[in-house]
């Protein structure tokens, strides 16, 4: 076996953890558990599809809150101080990278929890 055998196993559950508690804290802000959340049918007593979308996007706005504030934190915690753009190099490559990284997070957990939201 070689030594990078499973080497972005951890990583890869460590990250995915983070986003489940960050959506999971923008789900219980925006009350997606009460039946006007998820139930589209309006004579059932739900909501429709605008209450499920409203809800959606209040979670994940919330959300993206707590992982942007997240974000800052580790860039504090790795630099010891705070950083921004064009102090040098490794400090550029590193926040273009941490921007990326929040960016394609966003997008497609939003993209996923509208379209199982919608669609379940």
């Amino acid at each position: 076996a070689s030594p990078m055998r499973g080497s972005l196993v951890a990583p890869t559950l460590s990250h995915g953890a983070g986003l489940a508690c960050c959506w999971l804290l923008g789900a219980l802000a925006s009350r997606a558990y009460e039946r006007p959340a998820f139930d589209i049918s309006v004579e059932g007593g739900g909501g429709g599809y605008s209450e499920v979308l409203k809800r959606v996007v209040q979670g994940g706005a919330f959300a993206t809150g707590i992982l942007i504030f997240a974000t800052q934190i580790d860039l504090f915690f790795e630099f010891g101080r705070k950083v921004q753009f064009g102090e040098s190099e490794d400090i550029d490559v590193r926040l273009l990278t941490a921007s990326f990284e929040l960016l394609s997070d966003v997008m497609y957990e939003a993209l996923a929890l509208i379209t199982w939201r919608l669609y379940l």
